[in-house]
């Protein structure tokens, strides 16, 4: 599905070259579960928004579905995301001025579909994340979890090959994150192909598979699977109890 080759980003600050991202090969299959890992400054957000076609490699190459991407223009690059991709973003990027449903609506009338249609889809999104009696709400009438439902709801309802969860836990509070991760969880046993990125090593073990970057480089990448089926259900996990957080950073300073 996805196929990066020494994709390699690079920015000028004044007289300085800095290489956010530095040969980077990473290859994921459908329905694959995947954790991207690493401190503050690694890397992993350019590589985020490389893969969410939100910018383009200085160098190298990026496939989506055996397409090229890597040269295409912004204009392309939208009908990509519109078309494949769904996003949830750590700070939810919710309209204020909007309820939910009209938020869930809006990638859909990006896609040209019709009043009547995109209505249905945006209140089954809502129905999916357990937003049935919520949808006219406005954000501030809403909890931190459910603006987030309503992210992953507006990340569902066009029915996207890839969900890309930047941080998708890291305004919530324990409770919420939990409920949060279960859904994601829920998604890919439907068969949805879920890409996580985060510096939480608690949350990148919930993946199937964990990618680790570092200095714009990719450093590991390992198959979590036997780890997973042994823990307990995200449900009853202690993932959010910040007295068992662990994260990348902390790591990185041992």
């Amino acid at each position: 599905m996805i196929r990066l080759h020494e994709v390699t980003k690079v920015y000028q600050m004044g007289d300085t070259e800095v290489r956010a991202l530095d040969g980077v090969d990473l290859h994921i299959k459908p329905h694959e579960f995947v954790a991207i890992i690493g401190p503050s400054g690694s890397g992993k957000s350019t590589l985020m928004n490389i893969i969410g076609c939100l910018d383009v490699p200085t160098s190298g190459q990026y496939w989506i579905d055996g397409v090229e991407i890597s040269k295409m223009s912004d204009n392309d690059l939208a009908d990509i995301r519109n078309q494949k991709l769904g996003f949830i973003f750590q700070q939810y990027n919710l309209l204020p001025k909007l309820s939910a449903i009209e938020n869930v609506e809006l990638p859909l009338i990006y896609k040209g579909i019709g009043i009547s249609e995109r209505s249905k889809l945006a209140k089954e999104a809502l129905r999916r994340v357990g937003l049935a009696e919520k949808i006219y709400n406005k954000p501030s009438e809403l909890s931190g979890g459910q603006q987030q439902r309503v992210s992953i709801a507006r990340a569902l309802s066009s029915h996207p090959q890839l969900i890309l969860a930047d941080e998708p836990t890291g305004a919530l509070d324990s409770k919420s994150g939990i409920e949060i991760m279960q859904m994601l969880h829920d998604l890919h046993e439907e068969g949805n192909t879920i890409i996580i990125i985060t510096h939480d090593l608690n949350i990148a073990k919930q993946a199937e598979r964990i990618v680790t970057i570092r200095d714009g480089k990719i450093v590991g990448d390992m198959d979590n699977r036997d780890d997973m089926a042994g823990a307990e259900n995200v449900k009853s996990s202690d993932i959010g109890d910040n007295e068992n957080l662990k994260s990348v950073d902390t790591e990185a300073g041992n």
